[in-house]
């Protein structure tokens, strides 16, 4: 599989005004080595692989027969740079390597698309192992809410779910979990603290876990007793939100149909001002990665998996986000979270 990302961007370089694509970003290196290293550099022309690695990982990539493997220290006397045109991801490549690259004397060009573009469209296998881990994610929650109950603090469930996770084969934790109860939901980026579960309180849990180097991400809002008319309507109303969304998920729709649809509707319900941040982001070997929501002019594309996560934050009130991971099909949807949104909040 390596080999033949390797050679797929390879192709791409052809279509590329530069000698070399430089890439270093321990992510990329694994999607096209299929090796984790911390320290690499991979040089990749139309028709030459070179990595240069140090020599904690040298033995262990020596397996790989289709890239020509030298140490780091190698790099100056086999790859001469001066006067060559580096592409490079200007996104990923420390200000450092930037410096670097330039007093070899090369000339550097950002072609962060060109590998974003790739990754971006997950491979028939990438799409099982996301199926895979958005399940062992959603067993997750289910998890959840069989040990929730009054008295119980956010970093308590947090903790629990972790321990759930890795007895049940997950790797780790894709991010830190946000866990918040009561007003506190009305902070998109909460972090768990040691506040007990009230009865009548809202529960917000955005969790996720790594399973086979690939993420998770889904977000659910229950609440402990009866919810306050005001939180069942703005419930409603992000629900309806993601609907819509959901609705417009199939090749060939601008990404920002899908922004422009949900802000449309949280605007006409009066909450526009609530709605803080993108509504969604790629997901793959990275919790966020390409395609990125916000300004986007990309297509969806069969094959994206992505994210759609519509949300309303009413300070120091309470705030309901929804989010569902999406694999993108030839004439529509698959809903990889797979764990239906009701219609009215639940109530525990």
């Amino acid at each position: 599989m390596s080999k033949k990302r390797i050679e797929r961007v390879q192709n791409r370089l052809k279509e590329e005004n530069v000698d070399w694509l430089y890439i270093d970003d321990p992510t990329d290196l694994f999607y096209l080595t299929g090796k984790e290293v911390s320290t690499g550099k991979l040089f990749l022309s139309p028709k030459e692989a070179f990595f240069f690695i140090d020599g904690r990982y040298f033995e262990e990539c020596q397996e790989i027969d289709f890239l020509s493997l030298h140490l780091l220290s190698t790099l100056p006397e086999l790859l001469p740079l001066q006067g060559k045109t580096i592409g490079f991801g200007a996104q990923n490549t420390l200000y450092s390597t930037f410096q670097e690259l330039k007093e070899k004397g090369a000339e550097l060009i950002p072609v962060d698309p060109l590998l974003q573009n790739i990754r971006q469209i997950k491979e028939p296998e990438e799409q099982d192992l996301l199926r895979e881990s958005a399940a062992l994610g959603s067993s997750g929650y289910d998890y959840l809410l069989s040990i929730l109950e009054e008295g119980i603090t956010e970093k308590e469930v947090a903790r629990k779910l972790e321990i759930f996770w890795l007895e049940s084969g997950g790797e780790g934790l894709a991010f830190s979990p946000i866990v918040s109860f009561g007003a506190d939901t009305s902070k998109p980026h909460y972090h768990p603290q040691e506040k007990p579960l009230q009865k009548a309180g809202l529960i917000l849990l955005d969790i996720g876990v790594v399973l086979n180097h690939y993420h998770s991400d889904m977000t659910r809002v229950v609440t402990l007793g009866t919810p306050t008319n005001e939180m069942e309507k703005v419930y409603e109303i992000v629900r309806e939100a993601q609907r819509k969304a959901l609705a417009l998920c199939c090749p060939g729709t601008p990404i920002q149909n899908l922004e422009k649809a949900v802000r449309s509707w949280i605007e006409r319900n009066g909450y526009g001002e609530y709605f803080p941040h993108s509504l969604g982001h790629g997901i793959g070997l990275k919790t966020h990665e390409s395609p990125f929501f916000r300004k986007s002019d990309l297509l969806l594309e069969e094959g994206m998996v992505i994210t759609i996560e519509p949300g309303i934050y009413l300070p120091k009130v309470g705030g309901v986000r929804l989010e569902d991971t999406v694999l993108i099909t030839k004439t529509g949807y698959e809903n990889l979270t797979n764990r239906p949104i009701p219609p009215s909040l639940l109530c525990l």
